[in-house]
């Protein structure tokens, strides 16, 4: 149902909902990775900021951090700078006054706190009083670990604390240096940082849905004009090309289609020269029968007899009845060449031996030589029988005394295309007078009649079916006649 109705509207309107659909799957995905991406990240941040502040307080202040160090109270005092080496002249701590223009920021200060052995605090950076409930987990922390340095993370009163635990010596004393950071530092750089992105996403969307109205004019405008250029068609208005200046598949579209039209102007051109033909060649032999039969009716003989009359409609008779043929052949190939073959199996020699002896009757002085091989074969039995039929017609209208036909299985003649090595080949020989050498290559093209021949059909009829049947079919003027074949797979 969905997909119905998402069909049934404009392409203009799907492509709106495709690039609507694309977007808001990538919203979604970013509004749900985004937060834990950047979590993630700045937690990784937080730890390395932590590390860096101890790995300054261990290098550079130890002794001032143990002998001069604050309590929650206190502000920093001059630093200690050991043994004359150039130091840093203040710690790495910043100084924010509190005031209108700058409210509190300790959740974005490092502080640190400095326990022995036990766990006691000794000394501590800090610019408010330390949590009971944090110093009892530290406590635990430091009962528990076993290595030198090992980061934390603990959720206390609904406040979360990123700290490191590092076991160090500060001027001689042993204990444990740890140094945290609000979780609320953290937080406030996802939130700042993930609304950034989300209006950017906002201005994506608003310039993709912009971009997307000009896409889709861009790209449904030629199939508008194609569609109505495609109804002119339609009408049988064909004189106009439909070709569009464009490189594209839509370009391509359209040239498919302009050919299309040219063969639809061809096709029409022979369609109307040849009803123009097949109109006149049956209105002057109807005529005749009829204005004879009627002189007939009234007791005139227009040839002087009865006899004469009678053989003057006979005459006219013969030729509309060649004018109907050529009418069915044409049909006939028309409908063979749209049509797909329906396979079976069957024996093509007993096929080959019925359709002869339907002939044998028409010329009772032609001597059949008959040498058919045992052949199952899958194809059309009654395409291949039609084929058979116009092959036959034509050994019999040009036959002296002699037609010979052999089947039998055989490997592939030089020069013919065929992928099967292992064919049945049929050879028809007559002992008629040989084609003309320009004609061997066209005998088997449409309406190209030899000089005794019909309508051009029957031939290319017979080339036809058997292409269909992934065969092939040719002739050759030997042994002072003309032999056809008829390569076919098993």
């Amino acid at each position: 149902m969905i997909f119905r109705f998402f069909k049934e509207k404009k392409l203009a309107t799907q492509i709106w909902i495709i690039l609507g659909l694309i977007l808001g799957i990538f919203s979604v995905l970013l509004t749900l990775l985004v937060p834990t991406v950047l979590r993630y990240s700045f937690t990784k941040e937080t730890y390395a900021r932590l590390e860096e502040h101890q790995e300054f307080i261990i290098k550079y202040q130890n002794e001032f951090f143990v002998d001069q160090g604050f309590t929650s109270t206190s502000k920093p005092t001059s630093p200690f700078s050991p043994r004359g080496e150039e130091k840093p002249k203040q710690l790495p701590f910043p100084h924010l006054e509190e005031d209108a223009n700058h409210p509190p920021l300790s959740f974005r200060i490092i502080e640190h706190l400095f326990l022995d052995t036990k766990g006691n605090i000794q000394k501590e950076i800090s610019r408010k009083n330390v949590s009971l409930d944090f110093i009892e987990a530290l406590r635990g922390n430091i009962k528990k670990q076993s290595l030198k340095k090992k980061h934390y993370q603990t959720k206390i009163n609904q406040e979360i604390y990123f700290y490191i635990i590092s076991s160090v010596e500060l001027a001689g004393k042993e204990g444990y240096l740890v140094s945290y950071l609000e979780g609320r530092y953290r937080d406030n750089l996802v939130a700042d940082v993930f609304l950034k992105i989300i209006q950017a996403i906002g201005v994506v969307l608003l310039i993709s849905w912009i971009a997307s109205i000009f896409i889709a004019r861009n790209l449904t405008k030629p199939l508008t004009q194609l569609q109505q250029k495609v109804k002119v068609i339609a009408e049988k208005n064909w004189n106009h090309s439909v070709i569009l200046e464009r490189g594209d598949e839509i370009g391509q579209l359209s040239e498919t289609i302009d050919w299309m039209r040219e063969q639809l102007v061809e096709y029409n051109k022979k369609q109307q020269s040849f009803l123009q033909e097949v109109s006149h060649e049956l209105k002057t032999p109807v005529m005749v029968i009829k204005s004879y039969v009627q002189s007939i009716n009234d007791g005139i003989f227009p040839k002087d007899s009865l006899e004469n009359s009678l053989e003057v409609i006979a005459e006219e008779t013969v030729r509309l009845e060649k004018r109907v043929h050529f009418l069915l052949g044409h049909t006939k190939y028309e409908y063979l060449s749209k049509h797909q073959v329906e396979e079976i199996e069957f024996n093509l020699a007993e096929l080959i031996r019925k359709t002869v002896s339907n002939f044998k009757w028409r010329s009772l002085d032609i001597d059949w030589k008959i040498d058919l091989e045992p052949t199952i074969i899958i194809g059309d039995k009654e395409k291949l029988r039609i084929a058979l039929e116009n092959l036959l017609d034509n050994q019999v209208r040009y036959a002296k005394s002699v037609i010979a036909i052999k089947l039998a299985k055989s490997e592939v003649l030089p020069g013919k295309d065929v992928e099967n090595n292992l064919l049945y080949t049929l050879k028809i020989w007559n002992d008629g007078p040989e084609i003309e050498e320009d004609n061997l290559e066209n005998i088997f093209k449409k309406y190209k009649k030899g000089y005794e021949g019909s309508f051009g059909l029957g031939l290319a009829i017979v080339k036809l079916i058997v292409e269909l049947h992934n065969g092939s079919v040719w002739v050759n003027n030997e042994d002072n006649g003309v032999a056809f074949y008829i390569q076919i797979k098993e």
